[in-house]
């Protein structure tokens, strides 16, 4: 990646930061008026198949952080039932936590401030999950020096975001429809770059979500683990086929036609 390459809101103030959440809030309450509702599945599947049975394993008691958490399921209903952890769901949505509370009330949950501190201690956490919600903020650098700072020695960070501009030029301040007002992807190399430069190893970068398998569950839903499972295998091979052809701007079908998110996992130092 280009070292001169900046994320939209990367560069905001405290009041442009403010704006921001205020905006992404309203928008998400707005549109799931604090209901209850299931994340879709193949977000669940995916997760899992991709990222969490391989990487997540916190032995019982550990404290894991589900950043960004919505209504606190990507976590508490994992395949395997691993729930013997200690878990706490941060989410800058107050109607989003309701509804966390409402399905699980055992958990704790805690309200993200505006001021962009995330409210843990330092090194409170053996492990931080945050999947598709840094697209959602500003200041991505700041909140990756977070995750870092909340974490304690050795612990690790499991992010998903998509990796194109999903139709956002960098530094536009447009909103485009089916859009909350300020979303933009986060390429991979930019996190693995960042998360280096705060001294975490990269242990895995996993891309997925190949843009035709995105077209193939828009028509067709596997009903179960073994049909998810052929979904996500071919998944891995069209990646692996077309990884070179993914591009920031996605501005012709050839690269469309390519991976569109990508899971990065990353050690802190011990």
């Amino acid at each position: 990646m280009e070292d001169e390459f900046r994320l939209y809101g990367d560069d905001f103030d405290q009041d442009a930061v403010r704006q921001w959440f205020w905006e992404e809030a309203d928008y998400h309450n707005q549109f799931k008026q604090g209901r209850f509702r299931e994340p879709p599945e193949r977000y669940r599947w995916f997760d899992w198949y991709c990222v969490l049975n391989p990487y997540f394993h916190p032995p019982a008691g550990a404290k894991v952080l589900d950043f960004g958490c919505a209504e606190g399921q990507a976590l508490l209903r994992l395949p395997t039932g691993r729930g013997d952890f200690a878990y706490v769901g941060v989410d800058a949505s107050e109607s989003m936590l309701h509804a966390a509370r409402g399905r699980n009330p055992d958990r704790e949950y805690r309200l993200m401030p505006d001021d962009g501190r995330i409210p843990a201690l330092d090194e409170e956490f053996d492990c931080v999950v945050v999947l598709g919600v840094l697209h959602h903020i500003p200041n991505v650098r700041h909140y990756l020096e977070e995750f870092s700072r909340v974490l304690r020695p050795g612990g690790r960070l499991i992010l998903r975001e998509p990796s194109h501009a999903m139709g956002r030029q960098v530094g536009s301040h447009r909103a485009l429809p089916g859009l909350s007002p300020n979303e933009r992807g986060i390429p991979a190399e930019y996190l693995a770059r960042e998360l280096t430069r705060l001294q975490m190893r990269v242990v895995a970068v996993r891309p997925a979500f190949h843009g035709l398998v995105v077209t193939l569950m828009r028509r067709w839903r596997p009903s179960s683990a073994a049909g998810w499972k052929a979904v996500i295998g071919i998944d891995w091979i069209l990646n692996g086929l077309t990884q070179g052809r993914a591009r920031y701007e996605r501005t012709r079908l050839w690269h469309k036609l390519a991976p569109t998110a990508s899971y990065l996992v990353a050690d802190k130092a011990r």
